[in-house]
């Protein structure tokens, strides 16, 4: 069971967010400094390095905060063992938390975006491998690799959303809806 950081760094995490936020609504991501993050958000920089390599490593810890934002969410709801229905609810998330930021991430290098994207699929795998090995458990030694195929697909998809700053959120979603029911049908 993992603990939960103390609340003087829960509070330092807050406002680091916050800052970034901010900043981002005013400035591209390559135009925003470590010293930035830190003044907007009051907090030292010796601080921010305590826990953070650089601004791409807190850029990993953000995006990894709206991805478990949009889990949490999720898991609020009940699905009734539908993953379909499940991981669909999820990618609209993740796809409207972008649009609600207007967050374009096509400055991000691939390896990056594709880390970022890899993220909430990785979950996804598991789960849909599961769900192949009890439609078709004869086929277990192609179930993995369809898994790993189909789950890549996800992959794809999100990062080509993120990378391509002119992106349809609309047609991403029913994209991501198409590819989730085949692969939970």
């Amino acid at each position: 069971m993992s603990e939960k950081p103390d609340l003087r760094v829960r509070k330092t995490y807050i406002a680091l967010n916050n800052s970034f936020e901010e900043l981002l609504e005013k400035k591209d991501f390559c135009d925003i400094t470590v010293n930035e993050i830190c003044d907007n958000a009051m907090v030292s920089r010796g601080t921010f390095y305590k826990h953070f390599t650089n601004k791409y490593d807190f850029l990993s810890f953000f995006l990894g905060k709206i991805i478990n934002d949009c889990l949490n969410k999720v898991r609020d709801e009940a699905f009734e063992g539908n993953l379909c229905v499940y991981y669909r609810a999820f990618f609209n998330n993740f796809i409207d938390a972008f649009e609600v930021y207007n967050y374009s991430f096509n400055f991000i290098d691939n390896f990056t975006a594709m880390g970022i994207a890899f993220s909430p699929v990785n979950n996804t795998y598991d789960k849909l491998l599961k769900h192949l090995q009890s439609c078709c458990p004869e086929d277990s030694k192609s179930n993995s690799f369809t898994a790993k195929y189909l789950s890549l697909a996800l992959i794809l998809i999100i990062f080509d959303f993120m990378q391509n700053e002119n992106h349809d959120p609309d047609e991403t979603k029913e994209s991501m809806s198409v590819l989730l029911e085949k692969l939970f049908a």
